[in-house]
């Protein structure tokens, strides 16, 4: 009889033990009311900031795409390279160009300049730049938009 007791109450014991451990005995609920309001205003919050992001990321992409025109319209040669201007350095303060009043006269000095070197051995190098992108004070006022200002000129 004992064990017959014995054996009811192990029996008893795993059942309650099943009964526990089994998927379905705890039913999951939903949200309340409450937790419902709070996400839906946080899933807007973040609609929102998303809409945002979105419109600067447009504008940033926009003004990347003008700089990368302008950059290729303005400074690249047609194969894709940087467009330069080889320079050396000629003359010195003694012997040079003259600057300031006319030839002859007392008020001249020499100084030295640069003069473009076509024989491949340049001091250094500018920054060669389309000539459709520069445009002149009056030209400018035409169409709004400077985009780089000319200061001077080489002519010969």
């Amino acid at each position: 009889m004992k064990r017959f007791w014995m054996l009811v109450g192990v029996a008893v014991v795993a059942g309650a033990m099943y009964v526990a451990a089994a998927p379905g005995s705890r039913q999951a609920t939903g949200p309340t009311a409450r937790q419902f309001a709070a996400l839906k205003k946080q899933v807007a919050l973040l609609n929102k900031k998303l809409t945002a992001l979105t419109k600067d990321e447009k504008v940033v992409k926009t003004a990347a795409g003008a700089a990368v025109g302008y950059i290729g319209a303005c400074f690249l040669d047609t194969n894709g390279n940087i467009q330069n201007l080889p320079v050396t350095q000629f003359g010195s303060t003694s012997a040079g160009f003259l600057f300031g009043a006319p030839a002859g006269g007392d008020n001249a000095t020499a100084r030295s300049g640069l003069d473009v070197d076509t024989s491949g051995s340049a001091q250094a190098f500018l920054q060669k730049v389309t000539p459709a992108c520069i445009t002149s004070s009056a030209s400018s006022a035409q169409s709004g938009v400077s985009r780089l200002q000319r200061w001077s000129e080489r002519t010969r």
